[in-house]
């Protein structure tokens, strides 16, 4: 996998959830801003085939076990899904079930305002 088709897979996976911010080549990496409120960072290992992820926090922390359970670091489709779900639980653990509702009526809901449903 190139970190190209990375920054797909992270996009399409998290959909609505994600703001995506860049792509690197030099660096084979892609990152995100999860829920208006957590940076994710995933990258591409050219010399192993590894896939990594984690949850940046300040300068230098990165959150990278989540509620016990670590990201897969083989670099296939079902395994990097699987680890997107791991990062994607813990996020929703970690805010309020008002803030989720309200992130989602501002970025699902708001669309069909004007839609007869």
């Amino acid at each position: 996998m190139k970190v190209d088709e990375l920054y797909d897979l992270v996009e399409d996976f998290f959909g609505y959830k994600a703001n995506m911010r860049y792509l690197n080549t030099t660096t084979n990496e892609a990152a995100c801003i999860l829920y208006d409120s957590f940076w994710l960072k995933c990258s591409l290992d050219d010399q192993y085939g590894r896939f990594g992820a984690g949850l940046e926090i300040g300068k230098e922390g990165v959150i990278t076990e989540f509620l016990g359970k670590r990201c897969s670091l083989n670099s296939d489709v079902k395994s990097i899904k699987k680890s997107l779900k791991i990062i994607d639980d813990y996020c929703r653990f970690r805010l309020p079930d008002k803030f989720l509702d309200a992130y989602y009526k501002a970025y699902v809901m708001s669309q069909y305002e004007d839609c007869d449903l």
